[in-house]
């Protein structure tokens, strides 16, 4: 029997252009697509070991898929308490208007996720106050994925 090929043994998280979440250490994310017809964003997520985003509320319908190790949910008022540990293969739905905090387990975490927009808001960013910072909208997407697009033809 023929050897496995390196590329078949490495995890999906290698090959992956990751860019870092700015302020944010050990956050990063590689945007798929945005659909602005359907207002639709693709991206994947990645989390190292035991980072955290800040709390956040996804205001449309949002599809998650753990790829790889353990997708942590925070409460988003007490960051210490874990509401849910999601596994590798993990899907899980919900209708939006859920605020929490994300985080990656011992071996971190690659998600996928796919965000609905609402009036082209795809999620509102919070403090630690939970005051509301900033709104991420489909047009913030559209920019990180030109930029991807741009690197990756310089690379």
């Amino acid at each position: 029997m023929p050897p496995m090929s390196t590329a078949a043994t490495q995890p999906l998280s290698t090959s992956i252009h990751w860019r870092p979440f700015p302020g944010f250490d050990g956050l990063y994310y590689h945007v798929l697509d945005v659909d602005t017809e359907r207002d639709l964003v693709d991206m994947l997520m990645k989390f190292d070991r035991g980072s955290k985003c800040v709390p956040h509320r996804h205001v449309g319908p949002t599809r998650t898929l753990v790829i790889e190790g353990d997708h942590l949910i925070f409460d988003s008022v007490d960051p210490s308490k874990l509401v849910s540990t999601r596994p590798a293969g993990t899907f899980s739905t919900n209708n939006g208007d859920e605020t929490h905090i994300e985080g990656g387990g011992d071996n971190g975490a690659v998600i996928l996720l796919s965000m609905t927009a609402v009036n082209q808001e795809i999620y509102e960013v919070f403090d630690a106050n939970m005051v509301l910072n900033r709104v991420i909208d489909t047009s913030d997407f559209e920019r990180g994925l030109k930029k991807q697009h741009k690197e990756n033809s310089v690379s």
